[in-house]
């Protein structure tokens, strides 16, 4: 049975559990920052790392460097973009 993210578009699950759809966009929801479901796509290449929005219909991403996707990953772990109490 072919599944389908919200948007209709079909993917695939891959060794990691993650949904996985035709471009290689590895698929995460969100509802932590904006208290709704709001899904994510990131791609790991070998030269940048690329991440859109998965509701948007042009596929439009942002690129990243390795390095600035490393420190973006430790300034989540360590808590730098949790908003205010």
């Amino acid at each position: 049975m072919e599944k389908h993210f919200g948007n209709g578009c079909s993917f695939t699950v891959n060794e990691h559990g993650q949904s996985v759809d035709e471009d290689g966009f590895a698929t995460s929801s969100v509802t932590y920052i904006t208290n709704r479901r709001t899904c994510v796509s990131v791609k790991m290449g070998d030269g940048d790392i690329r991440v859109r929005n998965t509701e948007d219909p042009t596929k439009l991403s942002l690129a990243f460097s390795h390095e600035e996707w490393s420190a973006f990953v430790a300034g989540v772990k360590k808590g730098e973009f949790d908003p205010p109490r």
